[in-house]
């Protein structure tokens, strides 16, 4: 039996035996620590997490006979060579050098997921679990949780908005308004920011954008909407603008009936979350990826309209993942 393949309790017991045998006889230390720290010490524990002083260590070590395990080193990336040694640490990460090439470098780790994982990713993340969540069921580091969601969400977001600009050559038969309000940067306090997210629904077929509860913002989603023959909202007034305008609390249920479902499928648009927003582009590249994710036509009559939306939707969807 080797020592890389002896645990730390069978080894210990080993080099006793062999002390005794040998009839060491420590000053200040009793046999059986010391036995413990040099088995400690050959299976790869550092010296200075140790009782025993290194200089005793070293000398009883070099008396036995044995060397310490030799610790894996990854092979060189640029000439593969294994002839690495240590060279150092920066940033809590250990560095390298070859001694054939003289290259130094990291010891990479493959973050990388598979298309079934990436799925799996996209589908918690729009099902209300958290990044920090996310990355501790998939044993993926956090950052690469984060950097992953927010680049399929700029795809879908991209791909979303080229999807509604062919949807402007049709004809809605109706259009519902409304807003919802959410935060960025704290929950409560001075520093919070307000926002308004700003929904309609053309036949069904979900439109967004973000920003203030004005005017403004009001009319960059009207550019973005196709025509319609009817528009249903609430008494705010900057909706007064629009023709064939009817208003009643009664006729907007379902867009108020998309709020929720965003709010359900997105933690970090529930009223009181820890999931805090630290900017605007990552509610906007949310909704994108609910969107793309659970393609949801909130009308129960099918239309050119909103059959064009999930012909454009699944394709993209076939193209995020």
């Amino acid at each position: 039996m080797g020592i890389h393949t002896m645990n730390l309790v069978t080894l210990a017991q080993l080099i006793l035996l062999v002390l005794r045998d040998l009839n060491f006889k420590p000053r200040k230390h009793e046999l059986e620590d010391l036995a413990y720290a040099i088995a400690a010490y050959l299976l790869g524990v550092q010296v200075t997490k140790l009782v025993i002083p290194p200089s005793t260590l070293y000398y009883y070590t070099k008396k036995l006979g044995v060397k310490r395990r030799r610790g894996e080193r990854p092979p060189c990336p640029s000439c593969k060579s294994n002839r690495v040694v240590k060279n150092g640490s920066s940033r809590g990460k250990t560095k390298y050098k070859c001694k054939a090439c003289g290259k130094t470098f990291y010891q990479a780790t493959n973050h990388k997921m598979g298309k079934e994982q990436k799925e799996r990713v996209l589908k918690e993340y729009t099902n209300r679990m958290s990044m920090r969540g996310i990355a501790r069921v998939e044993g993926k580091p956090l950052t690469t949780i984060y950097s992953f969601i927010r680049r399929k969400g700029v795809e879908a977001y991209a791909y979303l908005l080229l999807l509604q600009g062919r949807l402007e050559g049709f004809t809605a038969k109706a259009t519902v308004l409304d807003e919802s309000w959410t935060y960025v940067g704290v929950r409560r306090g001075r520093k919070r920011e307000d926002l308004w997210v700003w929904n309609a629904l053309a036949d069904g077929v979900p439109f967004f954008i973000t920003g203030d509860r004005d005017y403004m913002t009001f009319s960059f989603l009207q550019n973005s909407l196709p025509e319609s023959r009817v528009y249903y909202t609430d008494g705010y007034s900057v909706y007064q603008v629009l023709d064939n305008h009817v208003v009643g609390k009664r006729y907007t249920y379902t867009v108020e009936s998309y709020h929720s479902y965003c709010r359900a499928h997105l933690a970090r648009l529930a009223r009181d979350t820890r999931a805090v927003n630290k900017d605007v582009g990552i509610i906007e590249y949310s909704l994108a990826l609910l969107n793309v994710m659970y393609p949801v036509v909130y009308s129960r009559e099918k239309t050119p309209l909103n059959e064009a939306y999930l012909e454009g939707v699944q394709y993209i969807r076939s193209k995020l993942i």
